[in-house]
């Protein structure tokens, strides 16, 4: 089907030039340029073109600087908790503060 070739490409143009939409808005844009297109047959060709919205990537704090911890004075003047996780036998998971 010559018009479905079309179609893909023009699909294909307009994912590569808005990287940031998705198959919904695309579908939007097609049919405001005159394609009689729905958003299930757009989604249709958006995966089986391997088409997907790329994802932002966060980007790495930095970290305060670190200083060392004080020396206890003395035995039993610092404490410290931790969260152990466990799993039962039959699958369930438990957590505890120690």
């Amino acid at each position: 089907m010559p018009d479905e070739r079309a179609l893909i490409i023009r699909l294909r143009e307009l994912a590569f030039s808005r990287v940031r939409f998705g198959y919904r808005r695309l579908a939007v844009l097609l049919q405001r340029e005159g394609w009689k297109v729905g958003k299930r047959r757009v989604l249709r060709i958006y995966r089986a073109e391997g088409l997907a919205v790329r994802s932002k990537h966060r980007r790495k704090r930095v970290s305060p600087v670190r200083v060392p911890l004080a020396v206890a004075p003395a035995s039993n003047q610092r404490w410290s908790m931790d969260c152990v996780t466990e799993r039962l036998e039959h699958g369930r998971y438990f957590r505890i503060l120690t």
